[in-house]
C-alpha cells in the first residue's frame, strides 16, 4: 500500500484496516481507539490537526487524580518527561487526568500502516509501562521518586 497523508479521513481507514474498536467523532475529526489498560478500557486518541499539519495520538491513564495529590504526580511526570525520548507526560488539572503523548508531523510526510502502527505502539506501550505506578501515586501517598 503507498504512503498517505495523516488525516481524519485516512486514520479513520486505518483504524478500519486494523480491525480495531474505535470511537469516531466526524464533526471534530477526531478517533478514540478503545484498548485495556489497568483492566479497564481506555482510549488511544487520534487527534489531527489540520491548521497546523500535526497528529497527536494520546492515551489517558485511565483513573482521575485528585487534586490533593497534583503535586505528587506532577513530580512524578516530570521525572518521566526527563527519561522519555519521544513523547510527553501531561497532567491536565482541569480535567484531573494524565495522559501520554506524541504528535506526529503531517505535511509533506507520507505515513503507512506499518509507520503509524509503531507510532501508537510508542504512545500505548510507554502508558502501560507506568500506569499501575502513576495510579498508585496519585490515589496513596508513595513519593514520585519511588
Amino acid at each position: 500500500m503507498p504512503g498517505y497523508l495523516l488525516n481524519y479521513q485516512n486514520l479513520k481507514a486505518f483504524c478500519e484496516r486494523q480491525n480495531f474498536r474505535f470511537l469516531q467523532n466526524d464533526e471534530r475529526g477526531q478517533l478514540a481507539v478503545v484498548y485495556p489498560l489497568l483492566e479497564k478500557e481506555a482510549l488511544l486518541q487520534l487527534l489531527p490537526f489540520a491548521d497546523r499539519h500535526m497528529v497527536t495520538l494520546a492515551m489517558a491513564m485511565p483513573f482521575l487524580v485528585p487534586a490533593a495529590r497534583f503535586s505528587a504526580v506532577a513530580e512524578a511526570l516530570t521525572r518521566l518527561n526527563a527519561r522519555t525520548y519521544m513523547g510527553t507526560w501531561v497532567l491536565n488539572t482541569d480535567k484531573s487526568e494524565v495522559y501520554f503523548r506524541v504528535t506526529l508531523p503531517a505535511l509533506d510526510n507520507e505515513w503507512t500502516d506499518d509507520s503509524l502502527l509503531f507510532a501508537a505502539r510508542v504512545v500505548v506501550s510507554t502508558a502501560e509501562q507506568f500506569a499501575a505506578d502513576l495510579l498508585r501515586i496519585a490515589s496513596d501517598s508513595p513519593t514520585p521518586a519511588t
